[in-house]
């Protein structure tokens, strides 16, 4: 019983009418007595707890027995035990599983593919390396994803040791710096044998070296189809494999440097290149690169490029006749609609375009575009405010009888933090291109455009008036989302 204030009352009635007529010594001998009790009670509540402890210990260890889990076959086990890690937590999860028992130590300690998720290597933790060991050990023979964070220039040479000795395991590889990439670090990770690396990811610019002027390799990738690299304008050109990769993403390098790689990449289903503020190519042309495989491409002109020369140049050198995905980053520049209009004559398949960051793209460009792209179905149109007005809107509506712009058009989408339309215009154009199935079936000619899936438009601190809301009320909200 647990001593409440009543209960010691009680007791405090029950001792004083018993003790009534007691001297003090024979209080002390009921004193001495009772103490004795308690540690009597003590000694059989002990010996009472560690048998119950004892029997719940055996009920668990007969659960345990007849639990479905243990007799299930370590290749389960270990499927289960795979399913549980999640990628964000993975390092925790695998050690969590390992503490349960010295069974499911067993199994995942055997188990290589619990310990090859992600692993971010910090190359400054020297004491790191006994552990960093252990893990790749565990991960052994499978490949493995590794990420170098962050890089910075005061990297202990033990940490890179242990990890670079499993290099030919590595699946992909990324490299965070703080700033710019040791040079000397990418020099180091290319001259490894990098047998199973199917993604190289050098995040930042890499420095220059003025003390070792040779260019950046990798050779030994067999592997390799997807790279992310940054370069100064002033690098050469890196030495790999480029005819094998089809993911590209080059960023910063001088434009003789960039059409030099863009020229041996044959075979590039994607591409993404950052274009700095080039000088306009020189009077030597370039021959047209014809990437025949190439179906999705970003193009992001950065913010400093000054003149419209500096786009037209690489529009006028590219030739993708499969490409279907085109996305367009520029900052205020003149948009140069004819050359960009013969691009697209080389490229006659795009069914998605998205134009980003531009002041100066205006209606009349982006008729432009989508009239010389026939086969498009999804258009994006981000911050480029002086464009999504009525003009072009209205040569989105559709009328029974009239031939249609972008006839297969299914997917707009507007983000801006401005409004430069009329409601009622807007509405009318989405309302021209939607119908309820029950209205679908009920035409005795199918309309010349497709409805609607997914319509977008999210405009910072613009309040919608109802009567904008009220004219499409009918269009699901699965399909029709404005944000408010």
């Amino acid at each position: 019983m647990v001593l409440t204030p009543a209960s010691v009352r009680a007791a405090v009635l029950e001792q004083t009418e018993r003790t009534r007529h007691c001297s003090k010594v024979d209080i002390q001998r009921f004193i001495e007595e009772s103490e004795s009790n308690i540690i009597s009670l003590d000694s059989k509540i002990s010996s009472l707890i560690e048998l119950r402890d004892s029997q719940r210990a055996c009920v668990l260890a007969l659960r345990y027995i007849i639990s479905p889990i243990r007799t299930l076959p370590v290749e389960l086990l270990a499927e289960i035990f795979d399913l549980t890690v999640e990628n964000h937590t993975h390092v925790d999860d695998a050690h969590r599983i390992s503490q349960v028992c010295s069974y499911w130590r067993r199994v995942a300690h055997s188990t290589p593919r619990l310990w090859t998720r992600r692993l971010a290597v910090d190359l400054r933790e020297k004491d790191f390396a006994d552990e960093l060991k252990t893990w790749l050990a565990r991960s052994a023979p499978l490949p493995l994803p590794i990420a170098f964070v962050p890089v910075t220039e005061a990297i202990d040479p033990d940490i890179l040791e242990a990890v670079l000795k499993d290099a030919p395991r590595f699946s992909s590889l990324e490299m965070v710096p703080m700033d710019t990439m040791p040079s000397s670090l990418v020099r180091r990770v290319g001259q490894c044998r990098l047998h199973n690396l199917v993604e190289l990811n050098l995040v930042g610019t890499i420095e220059d070296d003025d003390t070792d002027t040779t260019p950046l390799s990798f050779i030994a990738v067999p592997r390799l189809r997807k790279l992310r690299i940054s370069l100064e304008s002033t690098a050469p050109q890196p030495i790999l494999p480029w005819a094998q990769l089809t993911n590209l993403t080059v960023n910063g390098a001088s434009p003789d440097v960039t059409f030099g790689i863009l020229s041996q990449c044959t075979s590039l289903l994607q591409a993404a290149v950052v274009i700095p503020g080039w000088p306009p190519l020189p009077e030597i042309k370039h021959s047209i690169l014809i990437f025949n495989q190439l179906h999705t491409l970003v193009l992001h002109f950065m913010e400093f490029i000054e003149t419209s020369e500096d786009i037209a140049s690489f529009f006028d050198c590219l030739s993708t006749p499969l490409l279907r995905d085109l996305e367009l980053v520029f900052m205020p520049v003149q948009w140069p609609q004819t050359h960009f209009t013969a691009f697209q004559l080389r490229a006659p398949t795009i069914t998605q375009l998205k134009f980003t960051y531009s002041e100066s793209l205006t209606s009349d460009d982006v008729v432009a575009a989508i009239r010389n792209s026939p086969s498009l179905t999804h258009l994006k149109i981000n911050y480029c405010d002086e464009c999504f007005d009525d003009a072009f809107i209205r040569t989105l509506h559709y009328e029974d009888g009239v031939e249609p712009l972008v006839p297969h058009l299914q997917d707009l989408s507007f983000w801006s933090d401005k409004a430069n339309f009329t409601e009622d215009v807007l509405a009318g154009m989405i309302a021209s291109r939607w119908w309820s199935d029950t209205e679908l079936a009920s035409k005795a000619t199918p309309p010349a455009v497709t409805r609607w899936a997914h319509v977008e438009f999210d405009i910072e601190d613009y309040e919608w008036g109802p009567h904008f809301m009220d004219m499409l009320k009918v269009i699901p909200s699965d399909v029709l989302r404005v944000v408010f």
